[in-house]
């Protein structure tokens, strides 16, 4: 016979039959033995349903009832009673799978103590958490905005957490301190634009800045299994003070434990990197504790701030011509008005007054 829509449709609406008088509380269904169940329905005498191995190729026939329905539509179509029974051994099946599942739940962090096998798996499910962005710290970038971070202690403390203590970090050969001299830049409100920086004599300012590379490893010991990470750390720094190079050479030993630990993914900052997730981590957090900017204390790292432009200062001599945009002869226009109160009537009369001044040294650009 062949199966037809008539047939799905038949067995359908036993099976929402069965579904539905299991739910109203009208089938008692009893197994008597491995293969054998009874379902009474209400007042009626109970039917016998049983499952015997398959002897031909219909679907279904494995089981049987002695009910009229099945007796005149079997095997093809599966009365209501035998429905029932399997409505109801499918959901008890499932019962002890959804309890290991709960279970799993309940014990989803694995304890630290027990075998070596325990621990790790403690700590990999500890790696996997997500970035809990409470930690996260946002600090200037170099030119316009800002980027996230995580603090060095944030990191120690984690790696306490997660290894227990057994971890260490160590240099791997000596930190490389490059230095190099670069000028001075300052804002020129007529150009709106950072120009050198000249002194009184007309020289372009140069200040000293340096870069300390550091190359270190995290060693994580388990039960005398080593496991490293290594990375490179770096740091610049302004000046050639003793103070600046010690900022830089901790910063650098900082921002290298920091990336050997970012390898180990999401709890050492390792999503921090991707481009979408950056934009906006940790400005909640700056924005609940009032910290719209980094502190000095956030970072071992120079801030580059970037001057806030404001409207240009005019500086006309009586003539009419405009003080070029040299920084010297600017200074001594200032000094001449404030002194006199009143603005030099031509580039020679600035020449002569600062000749007169003898504790001031004549600019270049206007002695020529």
């Amino acid at each position: 016979m062949q199966v037809t829509q008539d047939l799905i449709q038949a067995q359908v609406e036993r099976t929402e039959r069965a579904r539905s008088a299991i739910l109203a509380g009208k089938f008692l269904v009893t197994r008597t033995s491995p293969q054998q169940w009874t379902v009474k329905n209400g007042d009626k005498s109970p039917y016998v349903i049983s499952l015997k191995p398959s002897q031909s190729d219909f679907v279904g026939n494995d089981w049987t009832c002695t009910c009229l329905d099945f007796q005149q539509r079997g095997p093809l179509i599966l009365c209501k009673h035998i429905e029932g029974v399997r409505l109801l051994e499918a959901a008890q099946n499932q019962t002890p799978q959804l309890t290991e599942k709960e279970n799993h739940m309940n014990d989803s962090i694995p304890s630290n103590e027990g075998s070596l096998g325990d621990r790790l798996s403690r700590i990999l499910w500890e790696l996997r958490q997500p970035l809990d962005m409470s930690r996260v710290k946002r600090r200037q970038a170099p030119g316009m905005g800002s980027v996230p971070y995580l603090e060095g202690y944030d990191v120690i403390d984690r790696a306490n957490s997660i290894f227990g203590f057994t971890w260490s970090f160590d240099l791997v050969g000596e930190p490389v301190i490059v230095r190099w001299q670069k000028k001075v830049l300052i804002w020129n409100q007529q150009e709106k634009r950072k120009v050198p920086s000249l002194d009184a004599i007309g020289n372009v300012l140069v200040e000293e800045v340096g870069l300390v590379y550091i190359t270190g490893k995290v060693t994580v010991d388990l039960d005398g299994k080593l496991y490293c990470h290594a990375d490179l750390g770096r740091c610049v720094f302004t000046g050639d003070t003793p103070e600046a190079l010690d900022m830089a050479l901790a910063g650098s030993a900082t921002d290298c434990l920091k990336r050997c630990f970012r390898q180990m993914g999401e709890q050492f900052g390792n999503s921090l990197y991707d481009k979408e997730i950056a934009q906006n981590a940790g400005l909640e957090q700056n924005r609940s504790t009032g910290a719209n900017s980094p502190t000095a204390s956030q970072s071992t790292r120079p801030v580059v701030s970037t001057p806030v432009p404001t409207l240009p200062v005019v500086r006309k001599y009586g003539d009419g011509v405009s003080v070029n945009g040299n920084a010297s002869e600017q200074e001594a226009f200032d000094q001449f008005k404030d002194r006199t109160g009143k603005a030099p009537s031509s580039k020679d009369e600035l020449r002569t007054w600062l000749t007169g001044q003898r504790s001031t040294t004549t600019p270049a650009s206007v002695a020529a």
